[in-house]
């Protein structure tokens, strides 16, 4: 096995937030705590924590009656523990690959921290609440997508019961197995979600949270209710926040109006409601009174969770960080403090085909990992002759040395000759710029093989222009690797490595 690393930049859809914040921090320095390049922003988070004996001792406790990591537990239990914290939604067949590549982050990092000694333990968050069941009851395979009979109606998506799911799956024996174990038409998205990633990661540790239990909710009320006593003030921060990250040269993440949006839901007869101050009967008093039955949004859900837990860093993808710049001012106000925010681990995984590709044409994964079009133009143009290609550069710098020398003498004649030429010059730049299009074009045209290439890479590596870890389901995935492949992924990840890693494991 062999591998590479792509540079985030080098990407399609990375945000300049999102490059900024892992590869030159002190732009982005006013939106969060520590610098995930930082050695010693790890030590100086943990250094930070005040988490009360009492609430470690009934979170445990919480904890205990649904998980079954008993060692984790027990080390959560001792003083001085802290944890190591990640999560996704409850997607259908565990969601898409990187639910995998963040739980192995987390855990990958907690193990680092107990072996220089300082106790730790990985936490992966359910994010049963959400309620947008629409992107969640999908699941694509290599050749074919399955969706769950299921549609936003309110209710937390985690309650959802599945329905429709197929007997027979485009998956090998082994991985449809495991996956009608755990996915089942009556079971609850939550449920299976689950309990598949406790199958596929017991042997590591891994303790899960569901906002949804009973008893996290009355253990996190105190928490939920303080935030809404506050609603008016921490809503301004917000949305203050939101102006200096626009005139910063970002965006705001979450769009959030401080008159208009809320940051809490409430769970009322099996639904999530939003709560917004003008157009409901709540105010901030009514909404401190409903304690464990306020559900909080995605800006102020992180700072619930780590209060809940004594937590040292948060393990996310690129939009969770990016959000994160906006909850840094309910953190400093909430918690007094931020924990380092950390990005996961990034993977494409690439097939013996796609490799002996690649290969063969001699072209960098930076220009696969794009849309279908950029990959077809980036084949095709290693096919061109090189005697062609080498014509073409002649002829362009045997133009440009003549216009220079033209342009000269036009100064010196008449400037406003010598401006015109320079827009001339632009428009023949624009005809060999051209007409290099036309001869890749024809070239792929005349090449079948090229085409079936690029279809055969894009499909596999950037499937509709989207990274392979955002699109495919893990179980995909696992199909075509086995098994194997977690504990291999386990030892490829590199913490303090911010790239998009490319691994060829055919």
């Amino acid at each position: 096995m062999t591998g590479v690393c792509v540079r985030q930049s080098e990407l399609p859809g990375s945000s300049r937030l999102f490059v900024d914040f892992l590869y030159d921090f002190g732009r982005v320095k006013d939106f969060y705590s520590f610098d995930p390049s930082d050695p010693q922003s790890l030590p100086a988070a943990i250094a930070q924590i005040d988490y009360p004996d009492a609430r470690r001792a009934t979170i445990v406790d919480a904890l205990r009656a649904t998980n079954n990591n008993l060692s984790s537990l027990d080390l959560l239990a001792r003083p001085g523990t802290v944890a190591i914290l990640t999560g996704q939604q409850v997607g259908l067949y565990g969601g898409p690959a990187y639910t995998l590549y963040k739980a192995l982050s987390a855990i990958s990092l907690a193990r680092q921290l107990n072996a220089s000694g300082q106790p730790a333990v990985p936490i992966f968050w359910l994010a049963t609440e959400d309620h947008d069941v629409e992107e969640i009851r999908s699941a694509a395979f290599w050749d074919q997508t399955i969706s769950a009979a299921a549609a936003s109606d309110g209710r937390p998506a985690g309650v959802h019961l599945l329905a429709g799911l197929p007997e027979d799956l485009p998956l090998s024996e082994e991985i449809s197995a495991l996956a009608r174990r755990h996915y089942r038409n009556g079971l609850t998205f939550g449920q299976s979600f689950r309990t598949l990633l406790e199958e596929l990661l017991a042997p590591y540790g891994l303790i899960f949270a569901d906002p949804l239990d009973p008893a996290l909710r009355a253990a996190g009320a105190e928490f939920l209710s303080q935030a809404a006593r506050r609603a008016p003030e921490l809503s301004r921060a917000v949305v203050q926040r939101n102006a200096q990250l626009t005139a910063a040269g970002y965006h705001a993440q979450v769009h959030f109006e401080a008159e208009e949006t809320s940051l809490f839901f409430l769970l009322q007869s099996g639904e999530r409601r939003q709560l917004k101050f003008k157009s409901a009967s709540y105010d901030a008093g009514a909404m401190a009174a409903q304690g464990a039955a306020l559900s909080p949004n995605a800006l102020l859900r992180p700072v619930w969770q780590d209060w809940l837990f004594p937590t040292a860093a948060v393990i996310g993808g690129p939009g969770e960080l990016a959000y994160f710049a906006q909850s840094e001012v309910l953190y400093r106000q909430l918690l007094g403090r931020m924990p380092v925010m950390l990005p996961r681990a990034f993977f494409t995984l690439v097939d013996e085909k796609s490799a002996k590709i690649v290969k063969r044409y001699r072209v960098r994964f930076s220009d696969i990992l794009q849309n279908e079009e950029h990959v077809r133009t980036t084949l095709a143009a290693r096919l061109v002759p090189p005697e062609l290609k080498q014509s073409l550069r002649d002829a362009e710098q045997r133009v440009e040395s003549a216009l220079t020398t033209l342009e000269a003498n036009l100064e010196s004649f008449d400037p406003t000759l010598a401006t015109a030429l320079a827009n001339s010059r632009r428009k023949i730049r624009y005809q060999f710029t051209k007409n290099h299009t036309k001869v890749v074009s024809e070239m792929l045209r005349k090449s079948e093989q090229a085409q079936h290439h690029a279809a055969h890479l894009s499909h596999r590596l950037a499937p509709h222009g989207h990274l392979q870890e955002r699109h495919y389901s893990l179980l995909a995935l696992l199909s075509d690797f086995g098994l194997d492949l977690i504990p291999t992924l386990f030892e490829n990840i590199h913490h303090g490595c911010h790239d998009h890693h490319v691994l060829l494991l055919g």
